[in-house]
């Protein structure tokens, strides 16, 4: 049952697409760091998933970015309580270092609360000076994630947690002011906080969690601290 909603919500992502900015709504902005734009990524959009199962938890809007626009001032457009950055799939090595600069310069100077995801959790590592890299072989399906410090991001979850992962490419050093809160056996730096801001990464998918509540946790709990309106009680989408 896990892995068929699983891929269910994948499904989903694929025909999700933005709607109109609502004034009556908050606002949650996902930055897309994917190589081309989400609308050019019509088999893995790892934006549109994230962005469904947003609206899942949530009756919000999704101002969603892709990365060479992510500029204080456009993310800041309709002032969003929050930010998240997507998974991506290209090599880093394939990206023009000038267009990440915008988005770089977001995350080094956002009082936000921010949450990265895979991809997003190394564009965070870069923009702070931490090397990405290849691992040279996949970390792939459930894995165990060992929690090595107390946080409220983690409060309430045993330790390891089980959570979902696809990932080729890892954070090879703590950025400087970053903490380490946890790690798997292939992985070292699997999940980190700046030391004195509201700002996340995790090398998995907490979207996509199938039935395995842990990544759900992590993400519902980072919403509600951000001061988005969850919807109570969530129900998983049947497949």
């Amino acid at each position: 049952m896990s892995i068929d909603l699983l891929r269910w919500q994948m499904i989903r992502g694929i025909f999700w697409r933005p709607q109109k900015i609502s004034p009556e709504k908050q606002t949650v902005v996902i930055i897309d760091p994917m190589h081309t734009p989400a609308e050019k990524n019509l088999i893995i959009n790892p934006a549109y998933m994230l962005a469904d199962y947003v609206e899942q938890l949530a009756a919000v809007n999704i101002d969603l970015i892709h990365y060479p626009q992510a500029s204080t001032a456009r993310v800041m457009r309709h002032n969003p309580l929050c930010v998240l950055l997507s998974g991506q799939v290209a090599p880093w090595t394939d990206y023009d270092p000038q267009k990440l600069e915008a988005v770089f310069s977001f995350l080094r100077e956002s009082i936000l609360p921010i949450f990265g995801i895979c991809g997003g959790h190394q564009v965070i590592a870069q923009a702070f000076g931490a090397p990405v890299a290849p691992m040279g072989y996949r970390e792939l399906g459930y894995i165990k994630v060992e929690l090595l410090k107390d946080d409220p991001f983690l409060g309430g979850l045993s330790s390891p947690s089980t959570v979902f992962s696809c990932h080729g490419e890892e954070v090879k050093e703590m950025p400087p002011d970053f903490v380490l809160l946890g790690s798997s056996k292939r992985c070292r730096i699997q999940i980190f906080r700046h030391h004195k801001r509201e700002l996340y990464g995790v090398q998995f998918h907490p979207e996509l969690s199938g039935r395995k509540p842990d990544g759900k946790t992590m993400l519902r709990r980072f919403l509600k601290r951000s001061g988005i309106a969850l919807q109570q009680p969530y129900q998983q989408p049947s497949p």
